[in-house]
């Protein structure tokens, strides 16, 4: 079975991001005294009375708004209502009862699903609650999400209305793929392509999305989360902002590539930017597997698929130019409003993602490499003969290879790059980064090293 769904629904700012962070016991909603602070739907697991739950945080409801952001925030609220097996009504403790909270509550009767009404920001247990049972959703339960007073006492409640236990649940095996970039490039609009419905709001103005948006889907019969995150703009203009708001889109953005195994970077046809460059550093210097999106290429040209146009080449030609460091990830060129290339650039991001984990035998490594000296001798420095002794996969994810010489400060970086070269042409690097150390070594390597490699040729011999 499936974990129970538990949604948090009510009208705007009356703490549901505080109290869905409260309940999964870490930060994860962007929380502010600030209406409309989250519009998407947040999902994360809690844990009530040790049973493994799904919590669904939603915007704030104003059912007679029909301007800016509401309609779409109550599309994703209604999507959040009928999945859920349990529903949280939070209002405001302090206040009576207003309109949109019995709009609201309405529009929860007529779920015909468990309701929990919560008065938040009860700060003590003696502290006056105004009167909710006009509401007509049964006894309230004061909570407050910021001290934390009550809640254990909802948790009960949820406990005493969550479905039978059933099989344990599955780990989650699913491949992550964020997708991540500067705003308004089109990232929600291509996670909603590549989804088939509108998972993630999608608007001109930039900053729309505010928190990674995690969806779970299956592509070809392989699980995949996809992350849609919050676009990310140079640190100077977010310092300007003099709030708290924008410094946590941004750190979300940053953890999604973080937890990922893939992530997309998404560009815009019109140029690769500086920002770009520095979003591309950071997946690079974390180790993750990358592809480049260029989103909005119909409006450069019609694309067909078949082979590059000269706008294609020259437009890898300034990734080349500005993203160097990145140089081993397949670029795709796409459009989120047509669907142009949306599947192909799916269909690469999971052909890719097992590469970070692929581990070369050593003793392959080692006859690569003595091929790619044999071809192209070491250059002396100074009269030094440079000699790489032996080469190890120290790690995977990302894949770190280490070369054994008696010179490594004398190797040349374009000779490293030379063999890494080398290294990708004959085994299956392809979107990966792939690491390079050079260590002191004399004669035919330390007893360590020597130790070391014997274990694993053994263990290549054994499997």
């Amino acid at each position: 079975m499936p974990k129970p769904l538990i949604a948090i629904v009510g009208r705007p700012n009356v703490g549901k991001s505080a109290l869905f962070n409260r309940l999964a016991r870490k930060r994860i909603a962007i929380v502010e005294d600030l209406a409309g602070t989250t519009r998407d739907r947040l999902y994360a697991d809690c844990d009530i009375w040790g049973r493994t739950c799904t919590l669904i945080d939603t915007g704030g409801l104003d059912l007679s708004e029909k301007e800016g952001y509401m309609p779409s925030i109550l599309t994703q609220a209604q999507f959040a209502i009928d999945e859920a097996d349990i529903i949280i009504f939070l209002t405001d403790g302090r206040e009576d009862p207003s309109l949109l909270d019995h709009e609201v509550a309405e529009l929860l009767r007529r779920t015909q699903k468990p309701v929990i009404l919560a008065a938040n920001k009860i700060d003590t247990p003696r502290m006056p609650m105004s009167n909710m049972y006009d509401l007509r959703l049964g006894e309230p339960v004061p909570v407050s999400a910021v001290s934390g007073v009550g809640v254990a006492e909802l948790t009960e409640h949820i406990e005493e209305l969550l479905p039978p236990v059933g099989e344990d649940d599955v780990e989650d095996d699913s491949i992550k793929i964020a997708l991540v970039g500067r705003p308004n490039v089109g990232k929600s609009a291509l996670t909603n392509r590549l989804l088939g419905y509108e998972r993630s709001i999608v608007n001109t103005m930039p900053g729309t999305t505010r928190d990674a948006i995690d969806t779970k889907l299956e592509w070809k019969d392989q699980p995949v989360t996809l992350i849609d995150t919050a676009g990310m703009r140079r640190k100077a203009r977010v310092r300007s902002e003099k709030t708290s708001l924008e410094y946590h889109m941004v750190l979300r953005s940053l953890r999604a590539m973080d937890r990922s195994q893939v992530v997309i970077l998404v560009c815009e046809a019109g140029g690769v930017i500086e920002q770009d460059t520095k979003i591309a550093g950071y997946a690079h210097e974390a180790g993750k597997t990358v592809l480049v999106a260029v989103n909005k290429w119909d409006l450069i040209e019609d694309y067909s698929g078949a082979r590059r146009s000269a706008a294609q080449k020259d437009y890898e030609g300034m990734i080349a130019r500005y993203l160097p460091f990145i140089s081993y990830a397949p670029v795709h060129f796409t459009s989120a409003i047509s669907g142009a290339n949306v599947q192909e650039l799916m269909d690469d991001a999971l052909d890719v993602a097992p590469n970070a984990a692929y581990r070369i035998p050593t003793s392959e490594l080692n006859d690569v490499i003595r091929r790619a000296i044999a071809e192209h001798a070491i250059p002396s420095v100074k009269g030094r003969l440079i000699k790489i002794r032996y080469a190890t996969q120290a790690e995977v994810t990302p894949p770190t290879i280490v070369i054994f010489c008696n010179y490594p400060e004398l190797l040349h970086f374009s000779y490293q790059r030379y063999l890494e070269n080398t290294i990708r042409a004959r085994f299956p690097f392809r979107g990966v980064p792939l690491r390079i150390e050079l260590r002191k070594s004399s004669g035919e390597g330390t007893a360590e090293e020597r130790l070391k490699a014997r274990r694993e040729k053994r263990s290549e011999n054994a499997g």
